[in-house]
C-alpha cells in the first residue's frame, strides 16, 4: 500500500474519494468490479485478549481481538445510505508486532441506526504489520438473512495502528479504519 493510500485511509477522507480507490483495488486483483450497493467506512477500537509481544518477546501467538466502532455508508453517487455501530470478533492465528499474519477470520454484526441488523463474515484477511501498524486486505460475504446488503460480497482495504510493541506491557489495543465495498 502506498503512503498516499494509507494516509487517505487513516484520515478517512471524504467518502466520494474512496469509491475510485476501491474500483482500483478490484482492477489490481484482476476481478471485474461488481455492482456496488454501498461503500462503507468502519472506524473502530479493538482490544486484544492477550497482549502482543509483551516484554519484546517476538514469538507469534494465537489471540482474539474484539473491535467496536461506527460505520457510515454511501451509495455509488456519494449519497448517505446507512450508518450505525458495529462489533467484530477477530481470531488472529499469529499475532505479532511485525510480519505477515494470514488466515485471520472475523464475524461482524452491524447495528444500523434504524435498528436493523446485518451480519457479514470476512473469510480472507491478509495483514502485514510493521511495528504495530498494519495494512489490511479483506474479502467475504454478507449473510442472507441480513437487513441490508444480504448476499452481497464484501471487499475492502484498511489500516490499524497500536502502541506497546516491544514494551513490558505489549500491544493491548488497536485503532482501525476499514473501507468496505458491498456489491454483487
Amino acid at each position: 500500500m502506498t503512503t498516499a493510500v494509507r494516509g487517505t485511509l487513516l484520515a478517512a477522507a471524504p467518502l466520494l474519494s474512496l469509491v475510485p480507490l476501491m474500483a482500483d483495488a478490484y482492477a489490481r486483483t484482476g476481478s471485474d468490479a461488481p455492482t456496488t450497493d454501498a461503500t462503507c467506512v468502519f472506524n473502530g477500537h479493538g482490544t486484544f485478549a492477550d497482549a502482543v509481544e509483551p516484554g519484546g518477546v517476538r514469538v507469534p501467538v494465537a489471540d482474539t481481538l474484539v473491535v467496536t466502532g461506527t460505520v457510515s455508508c454511501v451509495d455509488q453517487g456519494g449519497a448517505p445510505v446507512a450508518s450505525g455501530k458495529f462489533a467484530r470478533t477477530v481470531t488472529v492465528p499469529a499475532a505479532r508486532c511485525t510480519g505477515d499474519e494470514h488466515g485471520d477470520t472475523s464475524s461482524t454484526t452491524v447495528y444500523w441506526s434504524d435498528t436493523a441488523i446485518s451480519t457479514f463474515e470476512l473469510d480472507r484477511t491478509e495483514v502485514v504489520k510493521v511495528n504495530g501498524t498494519a495494512s489490511l486486505d479483506v474479502s467475504g460475504h454478507v449473510a442472507a438473512n441480513s437487513a441490508r446488503f444480504a448476499d452481497d460480497t464484501v471487499r475492502g482495504l484498511g489500516t490499524s495502528t497500536g502502541a506497546g510493541c516491544g514494551t513490558s506491557a505489549g500491544e493491548r489495543a488497536v485503532d482501525s479504519t476499514l473501507v468496505l465495498r458491498f456489491g454483487r
